[in-house]
């Protein structure tokens, strides 16, 4: 690709993206396919929280496109389109060929100054923007280390290899349950018409918890609780959508809500109801939801994409650093940056 060949193109992403959904996914395609990065993912998150400055960027050329979606933050400063229920960030690089020029045509192609543009939340396994990124005039910042599980083997073993912090301890916990006439299941759901009972449950659960008082609980009714179930049931008729669910009694007590796709399983959020006295209804859940995974097949990774637990290494979860980009109009940006850090002791 030559420069002249680089032309950034913008439209308003609240207007314009459904017209790019289908040259969207075809580069998502040739990037892993993530289901994170889905166009009917990435339209209800425009849907539900992008505003009028949110911008669908589009570099045409020879080959695939690049495609972005960017916001600006402050007076020359641009960041990808990053609201907290995307994990990862959206830039996908059709064509690596010349990725330095369509860069420096990026700076210059933004509708308002642009001294310095953020990528935020970059997944190592699903970014181009990785390796020396001297070259670019760039620098990385972790973010949060996330984590994963193979999900392989037999179950018993898997889970008897925990050890004392889950297995022997939900033994105990099954002994006091059944010692109070409790009966616990799990149910899967995937049908795209049961998704919205879905999310009533689960904010049910949210709004008894700690996120009720804090103001942050998924509600039927607000932005968030809108959003899950749109992509819940968008995913749903795709048979991409799953909702994991335990009951004490027919009661439910925790749930967790996924996508599927390729293999992998993405837990989008986790609630449990917090009554319930030295008993671990999330932890329970893990247990059912991991034996019907090891047993019935269809994933072989579980994603949580959020920040790395300590209970998450205690399930044999694999550590990796979630990273942001910045990148410089100038390159001499970058070199000063490193040179300020270096001095900083």
């Amino acid at each position: 690709m030559r420069k002249a060949d680089i032309v950034w193109s913008f439209r308003k992403a609240k207007e314009g993206f459904r017209d790019y959904r289908a040259l969207w996914d075809s580069v998502n395609k040739t990037q892993g396919n993530h289901v994170l990065r889905d166009s009917l993912f990435v339209e209800a998150l425009i849907n539900s929280f992008a505003d009028d400055d949110t911008l669908l960027a589009i570099c045409d050329g020879p080959g695939l496109p690049t495609l972005g979606l960017f916001s600006p933050k402050r007076a020359g400063f641009w960041s990808t389109f990053q609201p907290s229920q995307a994990p990862i960030g959206f830039l996908l690089i059709g064509n690596h060929e010349n990725l330095l020029e369509q860069i420096r045509g990026l700076f210059s192609a933004f509708p308002r100054y642009a001294l310095t543009l953020s990528v935020l939340q970059q997944d190592p396994d699903f970014t181009k923007l990785d390796g020396d990124l001297t070259k670019f005039g760039a620098e990385r910042l972790d973010h949060i280390m996330t984590s994963r599980i193979r999900i392989a083997g037999d179950f018993d073993e898997y889970w008897t290899s925990r050890g004392r912090f889950y297995s022997a301890d939900l033994r105990r916990q099954c002994r006091r349950l059944a010692e109070r006439g409790v009966q616990f299941e799990l149910r899967v759901e995937r049908r795209p018409d049961r998704m919205a009972e879905c999310i009533a449950e689960y904010a049910r659960l949210e709004e008894s918890g700690w996120k009720s008082k804090e103001g942050t609980a998924v509600t039927q009714t607000n932005i968030q609780g809108q959003f899950y179930r749109e992509v819940l049931e968008r995913f749903g008729y795709q048979d991409e959508a799953v909702v994991y669910q335990l009951l004490f009694n027919g009661k439910i007590v925790a749930s967790d809500l996924c996508l599927q796709r390729n293999g992998m399983l993405v837990i989008l959020k986790i609630a449990y109801d917090e009554s319930y006295k030295g008993i671990s209804p999330g932890k329970l859940l893990n247990q059912e939801m991991f034996r019907h995974l090891f047993t019935e097949g269809g994933a072989q990774v579980l994603e949580w994409y959020g920040r790395f637990h300590e209970w998450q290494e205690k399930l044999g979860a694999e550590p990796r650093m979630i990273f942001h980009v910045n990148l410089y109009r100038y390159p001499w940006i970058a070199r000063l940056r490193r040179i300020a850090k270096g001095l900083v002791v």
